[in-house]
């Protein structure tokens, strides 16, 4: 090796050492519960998120000037509080620049206050409003709350399906009781006949609970809480041959619950999601694109995860910092382009601005969007 092609080797290495230390490497972590019963809503966030990182990553973006890569911690918390809290001090061990997560609201509160201590900003799509109500700056809900969405429940019985008498079932979990509260509501403002039940798990006696439901004459069931329970109250139903028409929240509105439900949610059934769907902007068609490529069919969760993604990024390049004390100004003070949501703002508690509750219904078990319901 000659001198000259000896320095043109240390120069080329000195220079990708340099373009090396100029590049900005940034964490989020991304936090659901991705085993057990819930595990496909925890995926379909992960996968959700990860469409974003690789759109961001492949295309190329900047922080402050200096070339940037995204890179996704994914933490399981199953579901439970207690795992939730365990997940959210690994990802604030692991130095994530931001969180996107939890799943469950009975997860993502009791963790809040964990991202919170270590300043770290925390974006979910939980629904239950003491998610933003707690005093803590940092967390940001990427969507409607249960305020909104229990009131839809409410109104799809009441001015749609013409209810005289419903029939209100929680699963006790903060998301079903917060849910069944709103929907009460509304219910008693219009002098509805209401019967109500709590029910904890799979194991309960339905067929005592459905006995129950056909004696209060309800011609609707509305049901607040996760798939697991919902599931096997639906199921009950449609196996002692009642014909009562069905509502849930954003927990049981995608096509893989209609799957899971084996054909007892093919009709009479209908569902509202806290998000805009896909369909409705050209950056939500090309993001099913390249989710369906990679993964397949997306869920409810996965969309609005990608959003999250792209506000926390841009939030970063308008601070010019992936520090999450400099970039949680411009969290809080400016308004971001969400590829599938539109314009997207946070208030002062950090609620998502105007955030939409689209309701669907199953016509030949494909959940389809009903625009104009009311």
């Amino acid at each position: 090796m000659t001198r000259f092609t000896r320095n043109m080797a240390i120069l080329s290495l000195a220079l990708l050492a340099s373009a090396c230390s100029r590049q900005v490497e940034i964490k989020i972590g991304v936090v659901g519960p991705m085993t057990g019963n819930l595990a496909h809503n925890g995926k379909d966030m992960a996968q959700g998120a990860q469409i974003a990182v690789d759109e961001l990553n492949d295309d190329g973006f900047f922080i402050d000037g200096k070339k940037a890569h995204l890179t996704l911690l994914v933490e399981d918390d199953k579901g439970s509080p207690e795992e939730g809290k365990a997940a959210a001090q690994r990802l604030v061990s692991a130095g994530v620049n931001a969180v996107y997560g939890h799943f469950n609201s009975g997860v993502t509160i009791p963790a809040a206050p964990i991202y919170a201590k270590a300043g770290i900003p925390q974006m979910s799509a939980s629904t239950n409003p003491k998610y933003t109500r707690m005093g803590i700056a940092s967390v940001f809900r990427i969507g409607a709350d249960d305020i909104e969405q229990g009131a839809t429940l409410g109104r799809i019985a009441v001015d749609k399906l013409k209810a005289k008498s419903v029939f209100v079932v929680d699963d006790e979990s903060l998301f079903g009781v917060g849910l069944a509260l709103e929907v009460n509501k509304v219910l008693t403002a219009r002098n509805i006949k209401t019967g109500s039940e709590s029910v904890k798990t799979t194991a309960a006696d339905f067929a005592a609970l459905v006995k129950k439901i056909g004696d209060s004459d309800a011609s609707v069931v509305i049901y607040g809480g996760d798939e697991p329970v919902g599931l096997a109250l639906l199921k009950a139903l449609r196996g002692s041959g009642s014909g009562v028409k069905f509502i849930a929240g954003d927990s049981m509105c995608e096509a893989q619950t209609i799957k899971n439900a084996a054909g007892t949610a093919d009709r009479d059934y209908f569902c509202t999601v806290a998000g805009v769907p896909p369909s409705w902007l050209s950056g939500g068609v090309a993001f099913v694109q390249k989710y369906r490529a990679k993964y397949g069919e997306p869920g409810g969760m996965s969309p609005i995860a990608y959003d999250g993604i792209h506000v926390f990024v841009q939030a970063m390049q308008r601070a010019a910092s992936i520090d999450p004390a400099v970039y949680l100004k411009e969290m809080k003070s400016s308004s971001f382009d969400g590829k599938i949501q539109g314009t997207i703002e946070f208030d002062a508690k950090g609620d998502l601005k105007d955030g939409t509750v689209v309701i669907y219904e199953a016509i030949g078990a494909v959940l389809t969007e009903k625009s104009g319901m009311f």
